[in-house]
């Protein structure tokens, strides 16, 4: 008789370990897909500026835009909304004064900035130099980025934007 009250109290004991940890009240949360960062070469796209042969570019080519000339990119933010730092890598030869640079997603203007000095005027063509662009929040779904050149000697060569998770 005496074990069979010891096991009684056993497992009495051993159950109400388990009844005294509350139930959740809330479903668990939903995982989210991670945000990636977005790279894109700047020979695609649409608008303005002719497509370059370079060796040392990302893709072998950039994409040359001259003052005035635009060009726009369609990308897609796959996982949940994040901010995303965006960075321009280009070239541009020395050959006299520096364009202006613009850069928008979605029709809003994120940074101009004036283009730096790549190498000389032969090499510099060959060689890239990667600049900020600012910074946005990004949500689900499609975005249009867009840069644009103005005043300078006459042109700048675009290799790739990467927009990259803060």
């Amino acid at each position: 008789m005496r074990s069979w009250i010891a096991l009684a109290a056993i497992t009495l004991a051993g159950s109400a370990g388990c009844a005294s940890q509350p139930l959740p009240t809330q479903p668990s949360p939903v995982a989210m897909i991670p945000t990636r960062q977005v790279a894109i070469e700047a020979e695609t796209g649409t608008g303005d500026g002719d497509v370059r042969q370079r060796s040392r570019a990302s893709g072998g080519l950039t994409l040359h835009l001259a003052p005035g000339e635009r060009h726009q990119w369609i990308f897609a933010i796959s996982g949940e909304s994040s901010r995303y730092a965006v960075s321009v890598t280009y070239a541009n030869g020395q050959e006299g004064p520096n364009e202006l640079m613009t850069l928008s997603i979605d029709g809003v203007t994120m940074r101009s900035w004036m283009n730096r000095d790549s190498g000389d005027a032969i090499e510099g063509w060959n060689l890239f130099v990667t600049d900020p662009a600012g910074a946005s929040t990004l949500a689900f779904g499609t975005h249009m980025l867009a840069i644009e050149s103005s005043g300078g000697d006459g042109c700048v060569e675009i290799d790739r934007i990467v927009l990259t998770p803060e």
